[in-house]
């Protein structure tokens, strides 16, 4: 860790991350925080001895970096976070929840454990053929989503999108969670310039992040791809109001606003949540918070929720993660391939 002081230091105890950090308002506890983990960080790098509640401090982080945006310092309280996981890890201290996933993704290729094949909503050979762009599915599309997700690659299709042979887990929940992702990175890789193709659409939040961050491709979210298309597209106008949910990862980590919403004004009236783009709340699912804190995960949800104008015929977001946190709690949430799968004629 002590490689990493002059980061940790940039933290100026000021606070005003505090105020935004959604576990940190949940829990209350200092250590549940940006400030207390960076604090908790710089005794790291004097080998301080953690506690069962540090480390719980650490593994709370929902990662949706409100704190980066809020920091006037430049400090990244995420980042360090991130590192201190991987570090505990090193130093033997792994969760149940890190466990459980690993094993998941180790034995399946999926973040869900479903052995099932990966491609079973397909219902066509994957083309073997090769493509300038490929349609990165993600393991909860490819699983809990089937119907949408066999619905918009008919339209992929019609722009010569094609799909990986042996697409696995892209790693974002376990880079999150501090743990290894460099197989899941060179084998998805592999796949990608096996196919020939230079540039990867996704609609998951976590996946996009995923491969801007730590993949060698192109990325683009299916948002955009579709916002650029919408008038070749066999889409009518639904007599319905929604709200967007920004995901974290999509939002605030990669400033993508406007794509969702230009393809969402095109089919239906879109009513804003009081907070949103930057300032969007966090649904608490991300982190492996979910995972490892259900309680706490719920709790956040409950927070964002209050921010949901009334009478919304849906919330609609793009990460599957929010979808399934926010459905929880009982919340009409689809995501937004979903809601271009409703407009098609």
């Amino acid at each position: 860790m002590k490689q990493y002081l002059k980061d940790i230091v940039k933290c100026v105890k000021c606070g005003r991350c505090r105020t935004v950090c959604p576990s940190q308002n949940v829990l209350g506890w200092e250590s549940s925080g940006p400030r207390g983990r960076m604090l908790m960080a710089l005794g790291c790098t004097c080998d301080l001895e953690m506690s069962r509640g540090m480390i719980d401090g650490f593994l709370t982080c929902t990662t949706c970096h409100q704190c980066v945006s809020e920091c006037p310092s430049g400090a990244d309280p995420l980042e360090i976070t991130r590192v201190v996981r991987r570090e505990l890890i090193d130093m033997g201290h792994v969760a149940p929840h890190q466990i459980e996933i690993m094993n998941r993704v180790s034995g399946s290729g999926n973040s869900l454990g479903d052995e099932s094949p990966r491609t079973s909503w397909l219902d066509i050979p994957v083309d073997a053929g090769s493509f300038d762009h490929i349609y990165f599915v993600g393991c909860l599309a490819s699983y809990r989503q089937q119907e949408t997700t066999a619905a918009i690659y008919s339209i992929l299709r019609q722009f010569s999108v094609g799909l990986l042979e042996d697409e696995k887990c892209c790693g974002s929940p376990l880079y999150r969670l501090g743990l290894d992702t460099s197989e899941l990175i060179e084998h998805n890789s592999y796949q990608i310039k096996k196919a020939g193709a230079h540039t990867v659409i996704t609609e998951c939040a976590g996946c996009y992040a995923m491969f801007r961050g730590q993949y060698e491709f192109n990325v683009v979210h299916l948002s955009e791809f579709l916002s650029d298309r919408l008038e070749q597209l066999p889409l009518k106008r639904l007599n319905i109001t929604v709200s967007y949910h920004d995901p974290c990862h999509l939002g605030r980590f990669n400033k993508l606003y406007d794509a969702p919403r230009t393809v969402i004004n095109h089919i239906c009236t879109l009513e804003e949540m009081k907070y949103s783009r930057e300032k969007a709340g966090c649904c608490g699912g991300g982190g492996g918070v979910r995972l490892g804190y259900p309680e706490l995960s719920s709790m956040v949800a409950k927070d964002l929720a209050a921010n949901i104008p009334q009478g919304m015929d849906y919330v609609v977001t793009a990460c599957p993660l929010c979808i399934r946190n926010l459905s929880d709690i009982g919340i009409k949430t689809i995501d937004l391939a979903e809601l271009v799968r409703m407009s098609m004629v």
